[in-house]
């Protein structure tokens, strides 16, 4: 399954900060295999979250005239060139839990503009490759105008927008982007009890089933643990921390998200199957 996270105010909605956490406790949480990545070059780089030493991560190569690189970027290149054996990816890839989570990393040597180009056009066989290796993909998009991210929300099995509670916000989102709805499960990010916009009052207003949407709360500590490269061992050591923990609420709702997503991927895969049933005179 190809899943795309998404959200028009990455900042104020901790889309970032959200994927991190909910890439990590879905293979906590199940026995997934996945695949995670992004479309983009910024300083909100997964690696960062993943890894201490994220700079010594992989080698950079610069041939003469063609730039080969161990990120993304030569992945790309190589598909481009017609490379498609399976075994393609693992020279690519970086493990970030055993056997179950696995991040392609960027090699950071093009530009973000020719990297969205080259990712685009190449998309197609991109995810084929990855979906031949993993059992779900997690694409983190940017919100801006790119060409790869108009085509990853697409080619996406199921959407995961990042919300947040402001009127204006909300308005815009569910006026413009009305399209994206249907395939679509809604995390409330950077989540404030006190503010009106509650996932009940947006379930009503918009008519979208309460069972499809998740609030969580932004976590000074975990974002810290980003920073550092420590996410997965945070989330490690409070994954089933008490009530009485000051994480408790931040995990919980990342804990909750991943369960919502665990159903609506049990209910494409009994729908798919049930497609796939011979029919029967």
């Amino acid at each position: 399954m190809k899943i795309a996270f998404w959200s028009n105010e990455n900042e104020k909605s901790r889309a970032y900060l959200n994927f991190v956490a909910v890439s990590i406790a879905s293979v906590m949480s199940y026995p997934y295999k996945i695949t995670v990545m992004e479309n983009y070059f910024g300083r909100e780089n997964l690696g960062r979250a993943f890894f201490v030493d994220y700079d010594s991560i992989h080698p950079r190569y610069i041939g003469t005239g063609f730039y080969e690189g161990r990120g993304i970027e030569g992945l790309i290149r190589r598909i481009y060139r017609g490379d498609n054996y399976p075994s393609l990816l693992r020279e690519y890839q970086k493990e970030v839990i055993p056997r179950h989570l696995y991040y392609i990393p960027q090699g950071g040597v093009i530009n973000s503009e020719l990297f969205d180009f080259e990712l685009f056009n190449n998309l197609k066989g991109l995810l084929n490759l990855i979906n031949r290796n993993t059992d779900h993909i997690f694409i983190n998009t940017t919100h801006k105008n790119h060409l790869s991210s108009n085509a990853i929300l697409q080619e996406a099995d199921l959407i995961v927008v990042n919300l947040y509670q402001n009127l204006a916000y909300l308005e815009d989102f569910f006026k413009n982007y009305h399209s994206l709805i249907h395939k679509s499960l809604f995390i409330l990010g950077n989540y404030s009890s006190r503010s009106i916009m509650s996932c009940n009052r947006i379930s009503r207003l918009y008519d979208i089933p309460l069972e499809n949407i998740s609030a969580i709360p932004y976590n000074e500590n975990f974002h810290v643990a980003c920073n550092n490269g420590s996410a997965k061992e945070f989330l490690n050591n409070n994954y089933f921390c008490s009530r009485e923990n000051p994480n408790f609420l931040f995990v919980h709702g990342v804990r909750h998200f991943v369960h919502m997503i665990s159903r609506r991927l049990e209910k494409s895969f009994l729908i798919s199957a049930k497609e796939m049933e011979p029919c029967v005179f």
